[in-house]
This record gives structure tokens, sequence and C-alpha cells, in this order.
């Protein structure tokens, strides 16, 4: 199967490519996260912020996963206002569930990672990634 492309004078176009990565949403859906695949291990952070949230982390390198917004639906940062800085937390304008952490400022390159809130995939693709935990302030 092919599909023409008007901006390249109708040449066909390869078909789309076949995506088996994990895809998270949040409670309404309307905030897809796509994976490229399951994350080597889970992390429940217990700094501050994280631990307020509850979520478990799983890790990607930002240009392999891909977030998108549907039905009016926005990601909504909360960065917070200290020196310790360094990342967005981002929830479902709609919702209100947390769907994922980035680097700021000096962080959003493609060469640093992101988090993904890997509670929002179905349990059953949780089923044998490890976790750990990472410990919060003294």
């Amino acid at each position: 199967m092919t599909s023409e492309n008007p901006a390249t004078g109708g040449d066909a176009l390869p078909p789309p490519e076949d995506k088996t990565g994990l895809i998270a949403t949040c409670h309404c859906g309307r905030v897809q996260i796509e994976m490229p695949s399951k994350p080597p291990k889970i992390n429940e952070c217990h700094c501050t912020v994280c631990y307020k949230y509850g979520a478990l982390w799983g890790y990607f390198q930002r240009p392999t996963v891909t977030v998108t917004t549907s039905d009016g639906a926005t990601v909504v940062p909360y960065i917070r206002a200290d020196k310790d800085a360094c990342c967005s937390f981002n929830r479902c304008s709609h919702c209100g569930c947390m769907t994922h952490w980035w680097g700021v400022g000096k962080y959003t390159g493609p060469e640093h990672h992101m988090g993904v809130n890997c509670r929002l995939l179905p349990i059953e693709a949780l089923e044998g990634i490890p976790r750990s935990v990472s410990p919060g302030p003294d």
C-alpha cells in the first residue's frame, strides 16, 4: 500500500511503519504518549515533587517519545520555582493526570532523557519490568 504525496509532485510514499511501541494515555485519553518499547526499569522517585505525584517513571531518550493531544486538551507544565528547577512536570489539562516530565533550559536537547509516567499503561504492560526506588530528601 502506498499513498500519494502532493508536496513531492505525487511521488508514491512507502507504507507507514508498523509501530510496535507502547502507548500510555491519561485518564480521559486526550493525552497519549508513544514510547518505543517497554522501559528497561521503572523508578519510583521519592524526591519532594515525584513522591506527591505517585508516578512510576520509565526513562527514554527524548526524541524516541511522541506526545500528542486531542479534543482540545493541552499539556500543562509545572516548573519548580527554585534553584533546582531542571524539568517540566506535565499533566493533561482536562483530567489532570501527570503524564511525563522533560528537561528545561540546558536540559532540553535530544541527548537528554525524559520520564513517562508508566502508571498510565495497562497494568499487564508493566509485568516483568524491574522496579527501583530513588531515595527522597533526608
